[in-house]
Formats: structure tokens, C-alpha cells, sequence
């Protein structure tokens, strides 16, 4: 297997990793893309205590069909309270909410079987994102020092991933 590259960014104290999709041509559910995204999230698990979820309705029962979709969001915490609207011309385009990310939820990204399940979601530490995987673009986590950035190495390392890092600044 070819390493797969991973672009990094320092941003003050962290370090962004930046799994971009088609540069990999890797398929959203492919194992070597769940296995990025599984260390990503043991990287930074101690530090995670929000989700935000981005979606379109019809898309999503689309890939779910309707009630899965459904039982999904509610799953992950959307209600009407903290559901939020993203209109486009006075169409809505999306929805998105943020919620609790409880260790069921955890659980939920963790076994992912295709992480482009939900078009857009970030996992964060309080308002700082750390894991963002945005519309089959791109996966990245944003390791907020050393330690998590050795643990997410090590993580690939562990799932026999060979990885190449290529800075850009």
C-alpha cells in the first residue's frame, strides 16, 4: 500500500492534519480512510465534549432513508431547540446543531462504516475544533500539542498505516 499523505499546519500551539479525500483516492468508506479518521479520534478523545452536525434533509434520507435518518440525528442530540437553519435566497439549505458529545456518540464516530455518513460534522474540545470532516473534501484534526499529535502517529503506526507528512505554510 502507498502512504497516504497527510498535509500539516502549525497554528500557535497545535498542528493540523489534513486528510484530503481525493488526494488519497481513498472511497469515504474504505478502511484505511476509517482507520484515519478511528486515530484521529483516539488522539483526542480525552478532549472531546461537543458535536456539531451539518446536514441536508433530503440528502440524508437519501443515503439513510428516512427514519434512519431520523433516529441518527436525534441519536446524536438534534432537537428543535438546538436545531439551526441554513437558508440560501430564503431556501433552506441545511440544518445543523451542536450537542453533547456523550461516549454513545463517541461511539457512534468511532465505528463509522463510511465517515461521509453526515455531510459536514466537527468533534470539539469546548468552542476549538479537533476533528472536522467537511462535505468528502477533506478529514482533519487539529492536535492541540505534542502529545496528541504523537498519539495520532503512533495510532496509524498501531493500524499499519504508512503515512507521509507534507508541510504547507
Amino acid at each position: 500500500m502507498n502512504a497516504i499523505v497527510l498535509y500539516t499546519k502549525r497554528q500557535g500551539q497545535a498542528t493540523s492534519y489534513e486528510f484530503n479525500v481525493f488526494d488519497n483516492q481513498f472511497a469515504t468508506e474504505n478502511l484505511t480512510v476509517r482507520k484515519v479518521l478511528m486515530s484521529m479520534l483516539e488522539s483526542v478523545r480525552e478532549r472531546l465534549t461537543d458535536v456539531e452536525v451539518e446536514y441536508n434533509d433530503s440528502m440524508l434520507a437519501e443515503k439513510l432513508g428516512a427514519r434512519r435518518a431520523a433516529e441518527t440525528l436525534r441519536f446524536l442530540g438534534a432537537t428543535k431547540d438546538n436545531s439551526k437553519e441554513n437558508r440560501s435566497n430564503g431556501i433552506v439549505v441545511s440544518r445543523s446543531f451542536q450537542a453533547p458529545l456523550t461516549p454513545e456518540r463517541y461511539a457512534f464516530f468511532y465505528g463509522l462504516t463510511d465517515i461521509a455518513t453526515l455531510s459536514h460534522y466537527r468533534l470539539k474540545e469546548g468552542s476549538e475544533d479537533r476533528i472536522v470532516f467537511y462535505f468528502t473534501r477533506y478529514l482533519q484534526l487539529i492536535a492541540p500539542d505534542e502529545s496528541a499529535s504523537q498519539a495520532f502517529l503512533q495510532k496509524l503506526d498501531e493500524f499499519s498505516l504508512p503515512y507521509r507528512l507534507v508541510s504547507i505554510n
